[in-house]
């Protein structure tokens, strides 16, 4: 049953990514699309035919990847040995919340629901008047920051592909280890821009300066030969999204 969950939540997540990075790359081009998000991709699944069906499916597999993101959390504190599966089980949790999160605001959205919570600014406004709310947020940003770095070193090692099958004959494993580079090695690179953020929100003690994939992508577009940049990242994002159906197809873990 876990393996079925598994799976529809990684083909979820592949597809959510492979949108992302397609409206954000013909916006780079100037030829239609638009620069995107999660959030994005929840506004044009809705605007298409039976986009309630749409984002119902796309709800239930976030929150498939969610809760596997919260197995793997325990499961790496049960089977690891490493020093490292502390980090690496928090990395796990911290993830799961995040998808969880994006499911409900799905399904939210499907019953036309105003979502209850409060906003990402809003909760670091709130962390900030704490009085370690700065260390919290530091804290987060360097979480995510090694997280950034595994992603970098995962490529480097070529430990994606540690458990896809090698019993199965996959004619386009060349292409699954390219799309898997590529887009892992773009995901690393965002969360080192994220983590860029809530280190200047802490030190600023600004929650305004809390930024999501869409201002991302904006931030990049802002940079010197802006435009060649933000299409390579939304090319990454694609490729991320493509690597994760050959992942929920043939990896076993």
């Amino acid at each position: 049953m876990i393996q079925k969950i598994r799976k529809f939540g990684f083909l979820t997540k592949g597809f959510v990514y492979g949108i992302i990075g397609v409206l954000t790359f013909l916006a780079a081009l100037n030829i239609g699309g638009k620069v995107s998000d999660k959030n994005g991709v929840i506004t044009f699944l809705e605007n298409q035919i039976f986009g309630k069906i749409l984002l119902l499916i796309v709800g239930l597999g976030m929150l498939s990847y969610a809760v596997w993101r919260f197995y793997k959390s325990f499961l790496v504190l049960k089977k690891e040995d490493k020093k490292t599966k502390y980090f690496m089980s928090i990395d796990f949790f911290f993830r799961g919340i995040i998808y969880s999160s994006f499911a409900v605001s799905i399904l939210y959205k499907i019953f036309n629901q105003p979502k209850k919570g409060a906003s990402k600014e809003t909760l670091v406004a709130k962390v900030l008047q704490l009085e370690i709310g700065s260390y919290v947020l530091y804290a987060v940003a360097i979480i995510i920051f090694f997280s950034a770095i595994n992603q970098f070193y995962i490529v480097y090692q070529n430990i994606f592909l540690k458990n896809i099958e090698k019993s199965k004959n996959i004619a386009s494993f060349n292409f699954l280890e390219k799309s898997g580079k590529f887009g892992i090695t773009s995901r690393g690179i965002s969360f080192l821009i994220f983590a860029w953020f809530i280190f200047k929100a802490a030190s600023q003690k600004n929650p305004d300066k809390i930024k999501g994939t869409q201002e991302m992508f904006s931030y990049l577009h802002d940079l010197t030969f802006g435009s060649v940049l933000m299409a390579i990242m939304a090319l990454g994002f694609l490729s991320y999204g493509v690597f994760q159906y050959f992942y929920a197809r043939y990896s076993e873990y």
